[in-house]
């Protein structure tokens, strides 16, 4: 049913019990997954960085990136799933919802009810949101349990 699974990963709670979740779909459509992490640039306006992302800070969200994809890489291999794993820049709605999902064929998005930035959430809606409104694909929201 599902060939390939994308899932968008920030660090939070949600999107390591979306990474579970799809996991467990992998196994049962044996499936591959498509981990996903997306460095948020359309913040910034000006600068020498990534995209005009401050140096400094483009180079701690690249290695907090790296970090949370390590970290899942270890969780997939650990339960045999087959995946690729990408650390990306730009708007993390629009690659989640439309760019990542058109260019590698994904069948399904699991992805987590909210993330790490809740400031970016009050002002200019949740990503998951902006996804579940506007993705092609089949999207599965996961609620982190307490």
């Amino acid at each position: 049913m599902y060939e390939h699974i994308l899932v968008p990963l920030d660090g939070s709670r949600n999107s390591k019990q979306a990474l579970e979740e799809a996991v467990k779909l992998a196994k049962q459509f044996k499936s591959k997954i498509s981990l996903l992490t997306v460095i948020n640039n359309t913040n910034f306006y000006y600068g020498t960085g990534a995209a005009g992302m401050p140096p400094s800070m483009y180079d701690d969200q690249k290695q907090m990136a790296e970090k949370i994809l390590a970290d899942a890489k270890k969780y997939v291999e650990t339960q045999g799933i087959a995946y690729e794993a990408t650390a990306d820049i730009g708007n993390p709605k629009n690659i989640i919802a439309h760019i990542y999902p058109d260019q590698h064929g994904i069948d399904l998005i699991v992805i987590g009810k909210s993330g790490v930035d809740a400031l970016n959430r009050l002002l200019i809606g949740s990503t998951t949101a902006y996804v579940v409104r506007n993705a092609a694909t089949k999207v599965l929201v996961v609620n982190a349990k307490d």
